[in-house]
């Protein structure tokens, strides 16, 4: 079977996919059409990647008028995840693939649906014919975790701190991060562990105040460019703590024991998938913060029996 999946996104968004397609593993060739850097992460799991950034995929959203000579072979069934208002989208995969079926869904599930983003893809990718499990894979990740790549075989050795994502509403302050990282390393339970703060590019202006609060360089500032440097980094963590954000849902997959800190109350649809995560809600920083946010970190970063995960009784605070 000969599957396109189009789902451009953020990494987060794309990770999203990852249960569903690990489920699809051997049972089907998939070409994957989305963005960087989430391709990266997907490229081990199907048949192929292409940027929905480069090429010629700007035809699939033009007004349609005859066939829109994609860049792809043809498939036996062509999923979307794209809004179509105005049918620009399916009468294009229709004339591309006239001999294929055509499936279009909305990227997030519904307000109404109240499922996790993951099984939401996964359930439209069954109804459109694929021989996914949504059950199956969610349960596979929140037990064993996926994109392992042999990290299990590295000696952890760090706390990785990650205070950015991709949108400021979801941040608490940097003073916050700075009075976090301080009594963290004062806790007798973590300070033989070694103490990295994780910035991305957008994180860079960061630099100098990290660095003025911890001038003794008994805490360490990683700079992450791209794939190798943060897999590097999360290989060697023996705890994450992060807001909700794509790096964050790429720990909790990998394994890491995970503390994710999510100011907005949607964790029912956005909560990291993985065996070892918390999740501690709250949108005010403070004392109360950190009392939840240490009791998640000592329960997380001792085994945990199989199935457990995020935020099991660590819900919001009232």
């Amino acid at each position: 079977m000969r599957v396109l999946i189009i789902r451009p996104g953020a990494l987060g968004d794309t990770l999203m996919l990852l249960p569903a397609l690990k489920d699809l593993e051997g049972k089907a060739r998939v070409t994957f059409v989305g963005r960087y850097p989430g391709l990266d992460y997907i490229e081990p799991h199907v048949g192929r990647v292409m940027d929905m950034e480069g090429s010629v995929w700007h035809r699939l959203f033009m007004d349609p008028a005859g066939s829109p000579d994609l860049p792809v072979s043809d498939s036996d069934i062509a999923v979307a995840f794209l809004r179509d208002e105005g049918g620009a989208i399916r009468h294009n995969l229709q004339s591309a693939f006239p001999h294929g079926g055509v499936h279009l869904f909305p990227s997030v599930p519904i307000h109404e649906e109240a499922v996790h983003v993951a099984e939401h893809l996964a359930l439209c990718l069954a109804s459109a014919g694929l021989p996914v499990d949504p059950s199956r894979s969610l349960a596979m990740v929140r037990e064993r975790g996926l994109c392992i790549d042999g990290a299990h075989r590295k000696r952890k050795k760090t706390v990785v701190f990650h205070p950015g994502s991709g949108s400021r509403e979801k941040n608490h302050p940097l003073a916050f991060w700075i009075d976090l990282i301080r009594h963290l390393g004062g806790d007798a339970r973590f300070q033989d562990l070694n103490r990295v703060i994780l910035l991305g590019p957008a994180e860079e202006s960061l630099c100098t105040p990290f660095r003025e609060a911890f001038p003794r360089g008994d805490t360490e500032i990683w700079i992450s460019r791209g794939k190798d440097r943060l897999l590097e980094t999360l290989n060697t963590a023996a705890l994450y703590l992060g807001h909700d954000s794509g790096v964050t849902h790429l720990a909790a997959l990998r394994g890491v024991p995970t503390v994710a800190l999510f100011k907005q109350n949607n964790v029912r649809e956005w909560g990291p998938l993985g065996p070892c995560v918390r999740v501690v809600t709250t949108r005010e920083p403070g004392s109360i913060l950190l009392e939840r946010i240490f009791e998640a970190a000592g329960s997380v970063i001792r085994p945990l029996p199989s199935g457990r995960n995020s935020g099991e009784g660590l819900g919001p605070e009232g």
